[in-house]
């Protein structure tokens, strides 16, 4: 139980150090080069995007390395491929929850937290795009209908 809490553990402060490093970047050295501005946001969106693809891989690497200590294991559907560990991972990290592979076993810990670990570092990512959009893009003022007087 204390080499799963420790991978927990572990996998929670290596996604969310990595996290941290690429939103610096993409509010630090990227605005050193020069791109509009709608560009920039598509960059951060895809940027942020692929971030949370490599800390899903993190958590499937994790899921194969407890079932090969045999520590954990699936039901349902058969786990059997990186691809199968990769979709557990995302059904996991985004609280998606389909329930057609379960995990037993100590693999129910790594679960929650990865679960929880998503919830948080798919929101920050949502706070920071939000904060850029509100810095980098263009509002146009929109037109008023005219003002009636008074005495109409």
């Amino acid at each position: 139980m204390a080499l799963i809490v420790l991978i927990g553990t572990s996998l929670v402060l290596l996604t969310t150090l990595f996290h941290f490093a690429v939103l610096r970047v993409l509010s630090g050295q990227m605005a050193q080069i020069e791109m509009n501005n709608s560009l920039r946001i598509l960059v951060m969106i895809f940027v942020a995007f692929g971030a949370h693809i490599v800390e899903i891989s993190l958590y499937a690497v994790a899921y194969a390395l407890v079932v090969l200590l045999e520590l954990g294991t699936f039901g349902g559907a058969t786990i059997s491929t990186p691809l199968d560990y990769f979709y557990f991972s995302i059904v996991s990290f985004t609280s998606l929850g389909i329930g057609d592979v379960f995990p037993d076993g100590h693999l129910r810990f790594i679960a929650g937290i990865e679960a929880l670990n998503g919830l948080l570092l798919i929101a920050w990512t949502g706070s920071f795009i939000f904060l850029a959009m509100g810095h980098l893009w263009p509002w146009q003022n929109c037109k008023e209908p005219p003002r009636k007087s008074k005495l109409e």
